[in-house]
């Protein structure tokens, strides 16, 4: 069973800062995030894919550049569904490096699966293969983010 100071469930914004500023403070630190790819939802299905789809369009349609060129200029004549989804997922890729990257120059070790608390100190964390590792922490900082109220 490894040990950690600090651990961290969810990887979206409060998880990373809360990882990053753990291990600057010297601090070992894992992070578990329960999906395949880190950065949560504002990374995978909020912020950045909205955004994303909305400057793709925009560019594409030669909305920036109007101005300079004139009402007719375009980048594209047709633009797809397919155009859009490109831009996303270089977008997405993009950041999710960006993200490791930051995790790993700061030394916070990464498990991909579900976590449970054994006890106070311990928590499983169940992957998707159904391997099972088992983490100690000191303290835990639990940012798996939120989801709307069912009514």
């Amino acid at each position: 069973m490894q040990h950690y100071d600090f651990v961290v469930i969810g990887s979206g914004p409060a998880g990373q800062k809360g990882a990053i500023q753990a291990s600057k403070l010297g601090h070992s630190v894992a992070l578990v995030e329960k999906h395949s790819a880190i950065g949560g939802a504002c990374l995978h299905t909020g912020t950045i894919p909205s955004k994303t789809l909305r400057e793709a369009a925009l560019y594409l349609s030669g909305w920036h550049q109007r101005g300079f060129y004139g009402r007719s200029y375009r980048v594209k004549s047709r633009i797809t569904a397919e155009d859009l989804m490109q831009r996303l997922e270089i977008t997405t890729r993009h950041e999710i490096e960006v993200v490791q990257h930051q995790l790993h120059r700061n030394r916070v070790e990464t498990f991909n699966g579900t976590a449970s608390f054994v006890d106070p100190h311990h928590i499983e964390v169940t992957a998707a293969d159904g391997t099972v590792t088992r983490l100690g922490g000191d303290r835990f900082l639990i940012a798996t983010g939120s989801r709307p109220v069912q009514t």
